[in-house]
């Protein structure tokens, strides 16, 4: 699967979640791509259109391992990559390690 394609599966997962995700360029660039947040009491994803498609898969699939994605269908590739960031914020998360 190609990066794109990736992006748009991730994409459709989050907002299949009820969590809709901005695309836009920021003042400042941001530093991860971008991240999750709350806005008027809904839950948001902002993603900066100047960084880099990596750079915001990256920041799309952190925001999603932050959330149940467990009832929510994705393709193998992007299930991977949110476990993946799951894995490492539970690695930093993790007391006395």
């Amino acid at each position: 699967m190609n990066d794109r394609n990736l992006f748009d599966e991730l994409r459709r997962a989050a907002e299949s979640l009820g969590v809709a995700v901005r695309i836009e360029p920021f003042e400042t660039p941001a530093i991860a791509g971008g991240g999750r947040c709350v806005f008027q009491g809904e839950q948001l994803v902002l993603i900066d259109a100047r960084a880099p498609l990596r750079d915001r898969i990256m920041a799309l699939a952190r925001a999603l391992s932050e959330l149940e994605t467990e009832t929510v269908f994705m393709v193998p590739e992007a299930r991977e990559v949110v476990e993946a960031m799951r894995g490492a914020r539970s690695r930093w998360s993790s007391p006395g390690e």
